[in-house]
């Protein structure tokens, strides 16, 4: 599909605008409270949700007469948002080149997991694990965990293939539970990293993610179900993934500062459509 014109897209007539400001009412505004939820929990800011949340919408509200020609509000809105988290971590962190397989190699002890998420864990601490948790791991989690969407979806914004967010998923619940406890410390065993030559298990492990997150064929599940048998290690990784996802389904948004920008953002709406 072609870009609209300059000439074309400064001509967009009275009649165009207002049916773009219906669409934009019952199609775009809707997303404002989870987007807003999940910058929360991604950012783990206020201000810096506040100012991304608007920019994502003033930019489609501003541009909404080449949104008309080849995209629907949904994914114009969601293209945007991606942009800006991604644009927002791009001078702050170096994640990418970070190697993760240290998380793999962490073993855990199933009786141990099981102790812990019987015993109950301050808020405080989830909100100091969460801070510690690599950005290009905290996106895709939060992006599954409060926005609910799928790992095809995910992998489509973040422009990654679906087995990255299912091992960056994985590494993020498994990295989440070895932080909430007391004895791990993250940037010593980041530094340490894996022996040389050490297995790759990430293909095995993810499926964990896979698993609780409803990711599997039917097929696969009945594969990976016959590799559970007798299997603590894996057990113990399925349960830390599935906790981990349960404390997650308790996140509310704020719903004041939600509909301060909601305000912000209708009134720009209305100045753009008339």
């Amino acid at each position: 599909m072609t870009t609209q014109s300059f000439k074309d897209r400064f001509n967009t007539s009275k009649e165009e605008l207002a049916k773009l400001g219906l669409e934009f009412n019952s199609e775009a505004l809707p997303l404002l409270d989870k987007l807003y939820n999940t910058s929360f929990w991604i950012l783990l800011k206020k201000v810096a949700t506040e100012k991304i949340i608007k920019q994502t919408f003033f930019e489609a509200i501003e541009n909404c007469d080449i949104t008309k020609n080849y995209a629907d509000w949904d994914s114009w809105i969601h293209r945007i948002w991606m942009r800006e988290i991604l644009e927002f971590y791009s001078d702050k962190e170096n994640d990418k080149q970070t190697v993760f397989d240290f998380i793999d190699q962490t073993e855990v002890n199933l009786n141990a997991v099981e102790d812990y998420f019987n015993s109950p864990s301050p808020e405080n601490r989830l909100i100091n694990a969460l801070e510690q948790l690599p950005a290009v791991l905290r996106i895709p989690i939060m992006m599954k965990e409060i926005h609910s969407l799928s790992y095809e979806k995910i992998a489509e914004l973040i422009d990654v293939h679906d087995g990255v967010i299912a091992t960056r998923i994985y590494r993020a619940r498994k990295l989440l539970y070895l932080l909430l406890g007391n004895n791990f410390s993250y940037n010593e065993k980041k530094k340490m990293g894996v022996p040389e030559g050490s297995p790759k298990l990430i293909f095995d492990l993810r499926r964990c993610a896979l698993l609780i997150d409803d990711e599997l064929t039917d097929q696969q599940k009945t594969n990976f179900s016959e590799s559970l048998t007798n299997n603590n290690l894996y057990k113990a990784e399925i349960l830390i993934q599935s906790k981990i996802k349960r404390i997650f389904g308790k996140m509310a948004s704020d719903s004041p500062m939600s509909a301060r920008i909601r305000a912000k953002i209708e009134r720009k709406a209305k100045k753009r459509f008339g």
